[in-house]
């Protein structure tokens, strides 16, 4: 059984090309409805090295979401960042230059940088890691976490 989990941005309700173009899909990145947020998630760190780069880095953080995983869930407000309408936009201003810029060097996963990239739902318990998805952040607004 896999967890539950939820798209960063909101969705058309209306079937798009995947990328690949072979095929129509509900929850594609060409699906997306407004380009409000990007997922931001880490491989390679521990769970404290996590922490404290959310802790340091000066971006506008929504929510932090342990993955009840070895993962700390990042989700940034990209309206504070750049004006975004299209997909093509969002290559540019949020992939191009946050995630490729800035948050690569810095050893986030990649894999994880488009906008209907998919996210742990916090408050499920996950039994084949026997923890639970959790909300550690919030502030509504996107701002820098302080401690």
């Amino acid at each position: 059984k896999t967890a539950p989990h939820f798209i960063v941005n909101p969705l058309t309700g209306d079937p798009a090309s995947t990328k690949d173009g072979a095929k129509e899909t509900l929850r594609g990145d060409g699906c997306v409805a407004a380009f409000r947020y990007a997922l931001v998630e880490f491989d390679n760190l521990t769970r404290e090295e996590q922490l404290r780069f959310w802790s340091s880095i000066r971006l506008p953080v929504v929510a932090l979401l342990d993955s009840g995983g070895k993962s700390v869930h990042g989700i940034l407000d990209v309206r504070k960042l750049a004006q975004v309408v299209t997909l093509e936009e969002w290559t540019t201003h949020i992939r191009g230059r946050l995630y490729d810029r800035i948050l690569k060097p810095l050893g986030i996963d990649m894999a994880c940088s488009n906008p209907a990239r998919l996210s742990r739902l916090p408050g499920y318990f996950r039994s084949e890691k026997r923890a639970w998805q959790r909300l550690l952040w919030l502030s509504p607004e996107g701002r820098p976490v302080t401690p």
